[in-house]
This record gives C-alpha cells, sequence and structure tokens, in this order.
C-alpha cells in the first residue's frame, strides 16, 4: 500500500511539472503572437523567435568591455534566471574566494518577448488625480497617454480604454499644470532585480504613488524606437509603421542598415511615423498654447514622445484655422559634441548651447568618480558611447531638462496659464551601460544610482515650482537579455543570416540579391519574385531560417507564418 502511494505520489509531481512547462510553453507562444499581430506590417511573411537569451543583430562590438561584478548580485541574477553559478565558475574560472571580479564581455541587446525583455515598471505620482497603492493589473506602455486623456478629458486618435483602471482615479475637475514622463532606457524590472537598494527614491515612490508592478512591452519589438513611439502616440507598431529600431536589407554581397527616421540621402523623415502622438493632438486643440518638450540624447526616443512638431498633419474631418507649431524637441549630435534638433519640425532651447558634451566632461571630471575617462577630445569621441553610458550623461540630462523647463515655462509664466504643459525625458545612460558592460554589472548600478537620485532632483524641483500641481510618471520602455557571457546565449548577425537562407540559390546568384526582401530582428519579408523564378517556397525558407546553428546549437525556436497569427482584440 506504501508503495502504491509513493507511485502514484511521483507519478502526480512528473504530471505537474509537465503540466507546468505546457503552459509555460504556451505563455511564450501566446506572448509572441500577440506582440506579432500588434506589430506585423502590411508586407510581413514570417515572424522569428529565437530560443532564450540569443542575440540576433547587425554584429558583435570589434573592442571588448571589462565589467566588475559582485558575487553575491550575479548569483541572484543567475538564480532568476534559472541559469547555474557553477557553470559560470568553471567557464570563467573564477576565483571562488572574491567577492568581487572581472569579466570581458562583448554586447547585450533587447528585442523579443521574453520576460527580461518586456516587463517594466511604471509609477505614476499625482495625489490630486491618483489613489496611490500597488497593482498587479498588466498594463501597456499604450495605455499611457490614454490615462493622460482620461485626466485632461481629452479624446485622441490612439485612445484605448483605460476602464479596467477606473479604481486608481480620484474625482478632480483640476488639470495638472505639468505632466513630465521619465523613461529610463533599458530599465525593466530585471535590471532593478539585479541591484536592490540603489534605487532609493523609486522605492519610495512605490508607496507613494501609483505603481503598476506588472506593466509590460506587448509588441514586437521591444527596442527604443518602438517603446517610445508607444508611449508617446497610444498605437502599435501595426499601425504607426514603427516597428524596429532600424531595417536590414542585402545586396551586391553586402548587409545594409537603415535607422529609423532616415529618409533619402540621410535626411530626416518624420513621415515614418504614421501614427498622431498625444502632443501632437493635445497641442492644436489647445491652440498651440501648452509647451511640449521631449528630450533624449538618441533622436528615435525623443521623436516618438513628442510626435511630428510642425509637420504634423491634422487627420480629422474638421478643418482648422491653426497649423501646428515648433515643439521643443532634441538630442546629441555626436559629430560635433553638441545638442542638435530638425528645425522643419522641432525648435532646441537656448539652454542646449551651454551643454556641449566634452565642455561638459572637463567641468564636472573632478566631481564625478566614475568608469568613463577620456584623454583629449579624439579620445573623447572615439569612447563617446562609453560617456554615454555614465554619469557625466545622466547628470547632463537632468540640468538641461530643468534648464528647459525653467526657459520655455517657469520664466515666461506658462506654468499658471491653466493650459497643461506636457515634458518627456529619457534617461539614456541605463540603456548605454546594459548594452556595453552589462545590466548585471557594478557599472550598471553605478549608472542606476545615479538615475535614481536625478530622478529625486527632479522631483523636488517640480514640487517647488508646482507643489502638488503636476503629475510625474516614470517607465522604461523595455528591458534587456542577460550579456551572453552570463547566460551562454548566442550571437547571431545579420550578415551570417542572410547567406544562410541564400544558400537556397544558385552560388552564382547569392551575392547579387536575396531571397529576404527585409528583416529587422522579429520580422521578415520575403522576396516573392525570386522565389518564384529560383523555384524556392516559403516552407523550405522556413526550414533554412530553423535549421541556422551557432556553435553547434539551433539558434532560433519557432518561426511563424503570417496566416499563423490570430486576430487579437482588447
Amino acid at each position: 500500500m506504501i508503495v502504491k502511494t509513493r507511485v502514484k505520489d511521483k507519478f502526480l509531481i512528473v504530471l505537474c511539472i509537465v503540466i507546468y512547462f505546457i503552459l509555460a510553453g504556451c505563455k511564450w507562444e501566446k506572448d509572441y503572437k500577440r506582440a506579432a499581430f500588434l506589430s506585423m506590417q502590411p508586407d510581413t511573411d514570417l515572424i522569428l523567435a529565437p530560443y532564450p537569451f540569443n542575440i540576433f543583430d547587425r554584429e558583435a562590438r570589434d573592442a571588448i568591455t571589462l565589467s566588475h561584478y559582485s558575487k553575491e548580485e550575479i548569483k541572484n541574477i543567475l538564480a532568476d534566471h534559472e541559469l547555474s553559478w557553477d557553470s559560470l565558475n568553471t567557464q570563467w574560472q573564477l576565483d571562488t574566494e572574491e567577492e568581487n571580479f572581472t569579466k570581458e564581455v562583448n554586447y547585450t541587446s533587447h528585442y523579443t518577448q521574453y520576460p527580461y525583455d518586456t516587463e517594466i515598471p511604471i509609477w505614476i505620482y499625482g495625489p490630486k488625480w491618483f489613489q496611490n497603492g500597488v497593482y498587479s493589473d498588466e498594463i501597456f506602455q499604450q495605455h499611457i497617454p490614454s490615462l493622460y486623456g482620461k485626466i485632461l478629458n481629452f479624446g485622441f486618435s490612439n485612445q484605448l480604454s483605460v476602464s479596467a483602471f477606473q479604481k486608481i482615479f480620484k474625482d478632480s475637475n483640476e488639470k495638472p499644470e505639468i505632466i513630465v514622463t521619465i523613461v529610463v532606457d533599458q530599465g525593466g524590472k530585471q535590471l532593478y532585480k539585479a541591484h536592490k537598494g540603489a534605487y532609493p527614491f523609486l522605492e519610495s515612490l512605490s508607496s507613494n504613488s501609483v505603481y503598476f508592478k506588472k506593466a509590460k512591452v506587448v509588441h514586437l519589438e521591444s527596442h527604443t524606437a518602438v517603446g517610445h513611439m508607444a508611449i508617446g502616440t497610444g498605437a502599435f507598431p501595426k499601425d504607426a509603421q514603427v516597428f524596429s529600431n532600424e531595417i536590414y536589407t542585402f545586396s551586391e554581397g553586402k548587409v545594409h542598415h537603415r535607422p529609423v527616421y532616415q529618409g533619402l540621402n540621410n535626411s530626416f523623415d518624420l513621415s515614418e511615423l504614421h501614427s498622431a502622438s498625444f502632443s501632437d493632438e493635445w497641442d492644436l486643440s489647445q491652440n498651440n498654447e501648452p509647451v511640449i518638450i521631449s528630450q533624449c540624447y538618441a533622436n528615435r526616443a525623443a521623436v516618438g514622445m513628442a510626435g511630428h512638431g510642425k509637420e504634423y498633419k491634422d487627420g480629422s474631418n474638421q478643418k482648422t484655422l491653426i497649423s501646428p507649431d515648433a515643439d521643443f524637441v532634441y538630442w546629441q549630435d555626436v559629430k560635433n559634441l553638441n545638442w542638435s534638433t530638425y528645425p522643419n519640425a522641432f525648435e532646441k532651447p537656448l539652454a542646449a548651447q551651454k551643454y556641449n558634451l566634452y565642455q561638459f566632461y572637463q567641468t564636472n571630471k573632478a566631481n564625478i568618480q566614475t568608469h568613463f575617462e577620456a584623454k583629449n577630445p579624439i579620445d573623447f569621441l572615439s569612447k563617446i558611447h562609453h560617456f554615454q553610458g555614465s554619469e557625466f550623461q545622466v547628470k547632463m540630462d537632468g540640468a538641461l531638462f530643468r534648464d528647459t523647463i525653467e526657459e520655455t515655462i517657469l520664466k515666461p509664466n506658462k506654468h499658471k496659464d491653466g493650459k497643461t504643459d506636457l515634458a518627456y525625458l529619457t534617461l539614456k545612460a541605463t540603456d548605454a551601460v546594459g548594452h556595453l558592460y552589462g545590466w548585471e554589472t557594478k557599472e550598471a548600478e553605478q549608472v542606476l544610482l545615479s538615475t535614481d537620485n536625478e530622478i529625486k532632483i527632479i522631483f523636488e524641483f517640480l514640487k517647488a515650482n508646482y507643489g502638488d500641481n503636476f503629475i510625474l510618471l516614470v517607465t522604461a520602455d523595455h528591458g534587456a537579455a542577460p550579456m551572453p557571457e552570463i547566460s551562454n546565449g548566442l550571437f547571431l548577425t545579420h550578415e551570417e543570416f542572410f547567406n544562410s537562407v541564400n544558400e537556397l540559390l544558385p552560388e552564382s546568384e547569392r551575392k547579387k540579391s536575396s531571397l529576404v526582401k527585409w528583416v529587422t530582428h522579429s520580422q521578415l519579408s520575403l522576396n516573392r519574385d525570386l522565389m518564384k523564378s529560383h523555384n524556392v517556397t516559403e516552407e523550405e525558407i522556413i526550414q533554412k531560417i530553423l535549421s541556422i546553428e551557432v556553435k553547434q546549437r539551433k539558434f532560433f525556436r519557432k518561426i511563424w507564418k503570417r496566416e499563423e497569427i490570430p486576430n487579437v482584440s482588447f
């Protein structure tokens, strides 16, 4: 009897484990299919899903980075991702007695629908309008403009229902004088879990605000351009048609990539953003009286949040006699180490003239102890991405943002005109340090500490100038994968990808053109004419992609055809 009971217990345990993995498998497929439906472009044919931790990107960097780790923190990170400390210890040949250690690493990225890329936090401070509390509801970046729309009693093009979040709102007819949105770039939940104690202000805000602990990126791809577009417009990539940071093509034996918003002859092109932003519509509805600010060192982030500025075309049926105005939208030009803009649509504040990157470094290097150091302007320029991933960038971003609000809103007394202003800031150093060093590192921890402190300074600045007549929302555009050297993830370049797929062509044709019309990191469009002329089927291409191996391991987990992606309704 006892033997039969034990056998039965073991059977139940095994059954539970099997059910768990089936449900887990169903969840990742469901997440991918939902994201694919919300993101597919008119000519998307295939959706690509890699195995977890694998990086499909243009290329690994030529230079490597020396990153610093805490053994205790890295053990916790490995446990979160079901990775083995013993395996890493053997692979890296670590001195197990040392609490801190170093490792040369290359590069990581983000683009998938796995939790490390998609789980993000949202904090909303505004005691006049919101009920403080920790909420477990699933909420998307696309809901953010609709939350603002409810507070302002303003309907707009990409509005989503926020009835599921009714419990967070207080009854108030008062309008905030300013709504400030701060995006901690690559500030997914994985960053905060890795460095507990490195964000004391945001930790305190969790009990002094609306805190959504299960916010989520629900589109492909979890990239900067797409996340910021979602936060700024409330649209999904299928409608906005901003669906990746860059698009890759192949011709004449070379891979070509076009960054988002890049037009002919490297011109700037806002027409790629098909959806109006919340700022576009709110500003015009208020006769251009609100001040709109959007700042990030990368233009794809600043533009995605702000919208079209002077180039906004009102898509409504009602003709307006008012033309849109130029908003304050600006970013860094790393060639001349200054801040720049696109003057056809935007303007930059006068305050930006004070923030030359190298001069800021020279002025502040005695007071900032960080991992970045440059000997001269040429050395500085060669290490620009390391500067952008340091405390210097964080402090510059915060100072310029406050100066811009001072210049464009406070001094002209526009904070008392009854028109709610919208100000967007991306603190992107967390993203740069994450890519270069890994979000698991001491370098990332230092940048997170600085970022948290800068948000605190901005909060205190708002309190001093607005009392409680402001809303502050803090979130992220995406998370990121662990560094491949830690996760044992694989790295596949787009060049290797194109070469592999084009092996289905006769050898004489492989360098001339490609069976893939374009590919990003998750979406792919096929060259149907070339397929037809060489009798290559879609199924053959799918099987070829699935057969791609790196280090004798399969890279892609699943490929879906367009017709296999179900319609998703909300």
